[in-house]
């Protein structure tokens, strides 16, 4: 991406527009939580989001966002629990299309570009600030660890000396991402380092050339089969939100992961504080519930840390030993490994 087309992208978060906030209501995760759509209005765009919160202890002086995957949504209540139990304020967002934020009008999960979804971080980062947080810690899983990173990389490209008067206060007014914690961020395509310099390029040329396509699996995945509790796993969230056989994967989709995978290498380093928690080993390829949980079953972890080193310049990276591949979802012993990580790095934090 040349250092043009990069400033082209950074302008884009200097749009004028307008943030809605609907009524708090009692979310479904229990009297603790409540959710809030978040209506964001611009000349060109429109689009809802919903913000999760989990109640504050008195003394949360900083807040953390949640940033969810693909085909999935914000469920990991004791996530939340644990965290404000460390006196974070915890909120969690459902991007527009996904979980709470699906609507009748709009394709499950579908986007033209990954970066429409700068506008719920724009408008989940203003409504933390306006409640009294000046600063956030931003914790991604998966497809939310590439778009957190891609725009955090936009918010320090606009952050500098003569930014216009609309931009700056757009970014005065959201709170100040302050760190990154990264479960095992989807940087990279799910093959080996090798196979990724042969087949990314061919994959972006169909997907360009055929984008209108989308490809739906009727069979449930084996990833699915080992976490909801309906088949072998111990949890039990939504099917409907995070369907056990995935929403139809667009051609569009990958070419956007893809288109933004490569900005994140070719832009400047993410500068911020960055924990990346990963699992010990890559079990994509296993047929069974047993063999996959034994590790992640979706993403490589050489490709995956291959492009951490490229993209982030003040990395810490956390291997998590028998680690699913959203790490808080791992039998109990292991979760317990990767909330300790996240919790010894956020208390180094300054």
């Amino acid at each position: 991406m040349t250092k043009d087309l990069y400033t082209i992208a950074a302008m884009k978060l200097s749009t004028v527009h307008t943030i809605e906030s609907s009524i708090k209501t009692t979310d479904h995760l229990g009297d603790a939580f409540t959710y809030r759509t978040l209506t964001f209005r611009s000349n060109d765009r429109f689009s809802e989001s919903t913000l999760v919160q989990h109640q504050p202890k008195a003394t949360a002086s900083r807040a953390i966002l949640y940033l969810h995957g693909y085909t999935d949504y914000f469920f990991q209540s004791g996530l939340a629990e644990l965290l404000t139990e460390q006196d974070w304020a915890f909120y969690a967002i459902d991007l527009q299309g996904y979980g709470r934020s699906i609507r009748p009008q709009q394709p499950e999960n579908r986007c033209r570009s990954l970066s429409v979804y700068h506008n719920d971080l724009i408008s989940a980062l203003t409504t933390i600030k306006k409640e009294g947080y000046e600063e956030c810690v931003i914790l991604a899983h998966s497809t939310g660890g590439l778009i957190a990173s891609r725009f955090i990389q936009v918010i320090d490209a606009v952050q500098k000396p003569g930014t216009d008067k609309q931009t700056s206060r757009l970014l005065e007014n959201m709170a100040t991402v302050s760190g990154l914690i990264l479960n095992s961020p989807f940087l990279a395509l799910p093959f080996s380092p090798q196979t990724n310099k042969r087949v990314t390029s061919v994959i972006h040329f169909l997907t360009t050339t055929l984008p209108f396509i989308s490809k739906h699996s009727n069979e449930v995945n084996t990833y699915s089969k080992s976490i909801h509790k309906h088949y072998e796993g111990q949890w039990n969230y939504r099917l409907d939100w995070k369907p056990a056989n995935g929403f139809p994967l667009s051609f569009r989709w990958l070419r956007e992961v893809i288109k933004t995978q490569r900005e994140l290498l070719e832009a400047p380093q993410v500068s911020l504080p960055t924990l990346m928690c990963h699992s010990d080993k890559t079990t994509r390829h296993e047929k069974s519930c047993s063999k996959m949980t034994a590790g992640d079953g979706v993403l490589n972890i050489d490709s995956m840390m291959n492009a951490a080193n490229q993209i982030y310049r003040n990395l810490e990276t956390k291997k998590v030993e028998g680690g699913y591949h959203d790490l808080y979802l791992s039998p109990e012993h292991i979760r317990k490994n990767y909330i300790a990580s996240i919790s010894v790095w956020l208390d180094q934090l300054p």
